[in-house]
């Protein structure tokens, strides 16, 4: 079946509510299906204003020889976290990405993406949680503190997804702590392994931010 023979069927959606506001959602299709080398179908076009920012899709073929990249342009942390209404941290900020998209491939859903900082970002550590890190283990309450309020300049995260849901992040993450002293450098770097559709599922972010935390700064020669 040949679709969009002169011109590409065209999805066209002013706005769409669901657990985030969606609006100007874009979408054209052409070609075959089913699809083959010979008789490819191409998607293109693709793109939605969300989260205060915009998020587009580079133009995917079927059969897929190269990644479709998935891009974040100025995505607002904040309006991602009232959303998501995590209790024990919040962020605020916006970033950019791009995440390479595999259909086909045999091990990766998402390799080698990348998430970055737009200007500046905050993040704020819940009271409860950071009272409780601090009281679990005495050696880590100075470290904690540092970490309870930062404003952050530079972060990086390396993105890495495979096809049964294992998201792999490696990030570092360097900002301040205004309340303690603007001048003091902190530099977290932050690994993690997470089954992104369990944790969907979920959403328990701030329990396994906790959890890491703990296990980080109770290392010696690991704290920020």
């Amino acid at each position: 079946m040949l679709l969009g023979a002169k011109q590409p069927v065209t999805l066209r959606i002013k706005s769409l509510s669901n657990l985030f506001e969606m609006q100007n959602i874009t979408a054209d299709l052409q070609g075959y299906y089913p699809y083959s080398e010979r008789q490819p179908l191409t998607l293109s076009n693709v793109g939605v204003d969300m989260l205060n920012g915009h998020i587009g899709l580079s133009a995917l073929r079927l059969p897929q020889h190269d990644a479709a990249v998935l891009k974040l342009d100025r995505v607002d942390l904040s309006a991602l976290f009232t959303a998501l209404k995590p209790k024990q941290f919040a962020m605020s900020g916006r970033v950019n990405g791009e995440l390479p998209l595999y259909l086909n491939n045999s091990q990766w859903l998402v390799r080698d993406g990348w998430i970055a900082n737009a200007g500046l970002l905050t993040l704020r550590l819940d009271k409860d949680m950071a009272d409780a890190i601090a009281g679990n283990n005495m050696a880590t309450g100075a470290a904690i503190d540092w970490l309870r309020y930062m404003e952050i300049h530079r972060s990086q995260a390396r993105v890495d997804l495979d096809n049964l849901g294992v998201l792999t992040l490696t990030a570092k993450i360097d900002g301040v702590n205004p309340q303690k002293s603007a001048k003091r450098e902190v530099i977290l770097n932050y690994s993690h392994q997470e089954n992104v559709f369990q944790l969907w599922r979920s959403l328990r972010f701030g329990d396994n931010l906790q959890e890491w935390l703990e296990q980080a700064l109770a290392q010696p020669g690991e704290q920020p």
